[in-house]
């Protein structure tokens, strides 16, 4: 078996598949000027055929009246109607999918961990330890001004489910689907959400990240407080939040019948799920922060914000603010130009040839000019950094695929920059910026796009594990790399190389 190491190439443009919306409606009511004007069109058309007939005799008509061609002045007088229709549109303000945008801001990098194993279905807290957790995050976030909030679900493994932003809202809405089976591996394994929200965090000297851990603390797998003190080695402060009691419950879950049955171990004993918060306090004593157990959940998350993240020392950096609509209104614009250049390359007339023939060119050139001036800035705004890396200069691509990113802020081939930028540092074995790059390219919505930064995020984190000097590290890389790889095969299960992939990290 071999490791596939070729990353995806530089790819065309992706695009994000939402809803679309619009920014300023009131323009629509321009389009009411369309019936006007096609009626203005047809009374000038009738006023000014009867005039002729009432001035010219009815042997000179067909000789005057003969060179212009009604059906072509119907055709044009359309093109001009549809491209005053898209032009309203596009002042409308179309949006379509969204970006995020770098601002400054000072605060904390949050990572919220989630238990979603089976245990978190016990309802010794009402309705149980889940749902309940879902209502006390929510609180928690209601506290936050300014921090970037991350969201990782565990189970028998860790996955992070939504990365660091300032849109709460979206981080809510990932925290509201949690359910137990987000992790489709059993087992609680806390070791696994500290690795990956170390990872996730990156090094920094600045005391401003915490890990947020809410869990029944019943550990079936890993090491947590040895895990939580590399943590705590890297600058991640963990606070831990016990659900449940000592006392706990059973575990209920609908059987196939439908029927509720309780979850029982493999002598077919009921199983009892009781909170363990002496592994917890363990957990955030090591990593600098500090036990609490949910009782009242708005009181317990004001008394962690208070007492431990208002403590801490926040940072200045740059981040990726709140979701932002991105506008769409060139697409409109760029098809109401065509139109009108269709409108001026349609001779009105029929006859005269040579007058025609001699007007093409100007009027081919005019129509040429304008949808030039248009579609330029698009066409060509990558074409630097995909000349440098087909020629292999991949700094020198990546410098300008960068470069491009700046200079078209929220353009609609954001998301294939952001993976040319990463394809290009991967070629440059600077596997974290490709991390970074990926990562951003996979908020698209685009399957394709999704599938090839899924594949190429699984041979970043595979070539990274190579380097690591921990065994550790190199595991926790390579688990990830198996998780990217699994994405890419359901978006695209004919991926021979992310099989080929999969199985040679696996053995």
């Amino acid at each position: 078996m071999r490791f596939v190491a070729r990353a995806n190439g530089v790819i065309a443009n992706a695009l994000e598949k939402t809803a679309m919306s619009f920014g300023a409606l009131e323009w629509f009511w321009g389009l009411l000027l369309i019936p006007v004007l096609i009626a203005l069109f047809i009374r000038a058309e009738h006023r000014g055929l009867g005039r002729l007939q009432e001035f010219v005799s009815a042997r000179l008509l067909p000789q005057l009246a003969g060179t212009v061609n009604r059906p072509r002045r119907v055709l044009r007088f359309g093109l001009q109607l549809l491209g005053l229709s898209l032009a309203l549109i596009s002042l409308a303000q179309p949006r379509w999918g969204y970006t995020f945008e770098d601002v400054k801001r000072k605060g904390l990098d949050l990572l919220i961990a989630v238990d979603t194993s089976r245990s978190m279905l016990s309802n010794d807290v009402q309705p149980n330890r889940l749902e309940r957790v879902k209502l006390v995050t929510q609180d928690l976030i209601n506290e936050l001004q300014g921090d970037r909030v991350a969201l990782i679900a565990f189970a028998g493994r860790a996955f992070l489910q939504a990365p660091l932003t300032i849109d709460y809202d979206a981080v809510v809405e990932a925290i509201n689907d949690l359910d137990t089976k987000t992790i489709p591996e059993g087992g609680t394994n806390i070791s696994s959400a500290i690795a990956l929200a170390t990872q996730t965090f990156g090094k920094s000297a600045v005391g401003n990240r915490a890990l947020i851990i809410f869990t029944d603390g019943e550990e079936l797998n890993g090491d947590a407080v040895k895990t939580a003190k590399a943590a705590a080695d890297a600058g991640v402060r963990i606070f831990t939040v016990g659900i449940g009691t000592a006392q706990g419950s059973l575990i209920p879950i609908t059987g196939d019948d439908g029927q509720t049955a309780f979850v029982k171990d493999s002598s077919g004993q009921v199983v009892k799920s009781k909170l363990d918060d002496k592994r917890l306090r363990e957990i955030a004593e090591v990593a600098g922060g500090f036990y609490l157990h949910l009782e009242n959940g708005p009181r317990t998350m004001r008394q962690l914000h208070d007492e431990g993240l208002v403590k801490m020392q926040a940072a200045e950096m740059d981040v990726r603010l709140s979701r932002r609509p991105i506008e769409r209104y060139e697409w409109p614009l760029g098809a109401a130009l065509i139109a009108l250049a269709l409108s001026i390359l349609i001779p009105e007339r029929g006859r005269a040839r040579e007058r025609r023939y001699a007007t093409m060119p100007a009027r081919t050139a005019a129509a040429a000019a304008m949808l030039l001036m248009f579609f330029s800035p698009f066409l060509f705004a990558n074409a630097p950094g995909i000349d440098a890396y087909r020629e292999g200069k991949f700094e020198d691509a990546y410098s300008e695929f960068q470069q491009t990113l700046k200079s078209h802020p929220q353009s609609r081939i954001e998301d294939k920059l952001q993976f040319d930028s990463g394809t290009a540092a991967y070629k440059l074995r600077d596997y974290n910026k490709a991390l970074e790059s990926f990562s951003q390219a996979l908020l698209s919505k685009d399957a394709v796009l999704q599938s090839k930064t899924y594949y190429n995020l699984g041979n970043t984190l595979y070539q990274r594990g190579e380097t690591q000097k921990t065994d550790e590290k190199k595991l926790s890389d390579w688990t990830n790399a198996l998780d990217h790889y699994e994405q890419t095969l359901k978006l695209e299960p004919q991926n021979k190389e992310a099989k080929e992939n999969y199985d040679y990290v696996k053995n």
